[in-house]
C-alpha cells in the first residue's frame, strides 16, 4: 500500500494558501504570493512526477515507438491508434527531447495554463480554484488521462465562446480538442444547448431518473447496444463489464457525494443562475456529468472518461456554493467542511501501490520497477 503522505501534502498547502488568500487582512501582495506559490507547488507536484498510476504504460510505450507515420490513416473513436494531434505533440517532443517525462512536463504546463486561464474571472481565489480541481477529478486527469486533459483544458477555454454566440472560434477549438480525443465530438453540439437556462425541476426530474437507473441497475446502455445489433463478442464483454459494476456497492463515499453536489446545487439553484449568465453552462454541465457517471455505470471507465469531461463544472458549482451561503457561520462550517473532505478523500484514493508517489528531482522507480508493482497489484484497481 503507497503512503498518501505527497497528496495529502500537496492538498494541506493549497489549503493553506486558499486560506491566506480569504483572509479579511490579506492585502493585494499576500493574495498574489499565496496564488504564486499555490501554481508552483501544484505544477511542480505534477510536471515533474515519476511514473504514477496506470495509463503511463500506454503513454510510455507510444512515445517510445511514435513515427510520422502514426498520423495518417487514424479512423474516429480507434482504441489502437492516438489521435492526430496527440501524436504532433508527441513526435515534436521527441525531436526537442527523446524523454518521456519532457511529454508529461509539456502536457502538465498546457493543461495548467489553460485550466488557469479558464479559471480567471471565474474564482478569485486560485489557490481554492486549484483545490477543488485537485480533489474533484483533476488529480486522475491530470496524472493518468493526458489525451483527455488537453482536450477537456482546451474546451473549457471554448466556453466564452459559447456564451458569447461566437460559433466559428468555437467549433475551431472544439476541432483541435477532437485530435486529441475522440471524445471530444461530444463537445460540437452543446453549443446549440449548454447556455439555456431550464426550469429547476426539469434538472431535479432527471437526477431523479438517472438514480433510478444507477440504483436498480437498469441496463439502459446494455439495452441500446442491443438493439444497435452490437455483435456477440463485444456483447460478452459488455455482460462481463456489468457484472464487475452488479457487485459494487451503489451506497458508497462518490454516490454521496454527488448527492450532496445535487442538493446544493438544486437548493442554490436560482441564487447561482442570477449571479452571472453563463452560470447556466455549468449548471447544464452538472447535470451531463450526472447523466454519463449514472447511465453508463455499468461500464466503469466508460462512465469515469465521458464523466471527465465534465467534472469542471464541480469547480465552478463548490466554488459558487461558498458565496451562496449568507449566514457567517453556516459559510465557515461550509469551507472546514471542504478542508477536511479534501483531506479526506485525498488520503483515500491514493493508497493503491501503483499511485505511490516519487518525483524527478528527487529519484524515482525505474520503469521497469513500476511496471511490476502495477502488474503485481492490478487487482486491487
Amino acid at each position: 500500500m503507497a503512503t498518501p503522505v505527497p497528496y495529502v501534502l500537496i492538498v494541506g498547502i493549497l489549503e493553506l494558501c486558499a486560506f491566506t488568500y480569504a483572509s479579511p487582512s490579506a492585502t493585494l501582495n499576500i493574495r498574489r504570493n499565496s496564488s504564486a506559490i499555490a501554481v508552483l507547488f501544484f505544477f511542480f507536484f505534477f510536471a515533474f512526477r515519476g511514473f504514477i498510476f496506470s495509463d503511463w504504460i500506454t503513454y510510455y510505450d507510444f512515445f517510445q515507438k511514435c513515427d510520422w507515420s502514426d498520423l495518417f490513416g487514424y479512423k474516429l473513436g480507434s482504441v489502437v491508434q492516438m489521435e492526430p494531434g496527440f501524436v504532433m505533440l508527441n513526435l515534436i517532443c521527441k525531436f526537442i527531447i527523446k524523454d518521456y517525462f519532457f511529454l508529461q512536463f509539456v502536457i502538465c504546463l498546457i493543461d495548467t495554463v489553460l485550466l488557469l486561464r479558464f479559471f480567471r474571472g471565474r474564482i478569485d481565489n486560485l489557490p481554492l480554484a486549484l483545490l477543488l480541481y485537485f480533489v474533484f477529478g483533476g488529480l486522475t486527469m491530470s496524472i493518468n488521462l493526458l489525451r483527455n486533459s488537453i482536450a477537456a483544458m482546451l474546451f473549457l477555454n471554448a466556453i466564452d465562446f459559447l456564451r458569447d454566440r461566437r460559433p466559428i472560434p468555437y467549433f475551431a477549438i472544439c476541432l483541435l480538442a477532437l485530435s486529441f480525443h475522440s471524445s471530444s465530438v461530444l463537445f460540437f453540439p452543446l453549443y446549440f444547448f449548454l447556455n439555456r437556462r431550464f426550469n429547476k425541476w426539469i434538472f431535479l426530474a432527471v437526477f431523479v431518473v438517472c438514480n433510478i437507473v444507477f440504483l436498480f441497475h437498469i441496463p439502459v446502455v446494455v439495452s441500446l447496444l442491443g438493439m444497435l445489433g452490437i455483435d456477440e463478442q463485444f456483447s460478452d464483454k459488455v455482460k462481463a463489464y456489468t457484472e464487475v459494476m452488479d457487485k459494487s456497492s451503489v451506497l458508497s463515499i462518490g454516490y454521496l457525494e454527488r448527492l450532496f453536489t445535487f442538493a446544493l446545487a438544486f437548493y442554490f439553484y436560482d441564487k447561482i443562475l442570477a449571479m452571472k449568465k453563463e452560470n447556466a453552462i455549468f449548471m447544464n454541465s452538472l447535470l451531463i456529468y450526472f447523466i454519463f457517471t449514472f447511465f453508463f455505470s455499468q461500464f466503469q471507465v466508460m462512465s469515469e472518461r465521458l464523466g471527465t469531461l465534465f467534472i469542471f463544472s464541480y469547480w465552478i458549482m463548490w466554488a459558487y456554493y461558498i458565496k451562496c451561503f449568507e449566514r457567517v457561520n453556516n459559510k465557515n462550517l461550509f469551507i472546514y467542511f471542504i478542508a477536511f473532505y479534501s483531506l479526506v478523500k485525498t488520503w483515500s484514493m491514493t493508497r493503491l501501490p501503483s499511485m505511490e508517489y516519487d518525483n524527478l528531482l528527487f529519484g524515482i522507480k525505474s520503469y521497469q520497477e513500476r511496471l511490476f508493482i502495477f502488474f503485481s497489484t492490478f487487482d486491487d484497481l
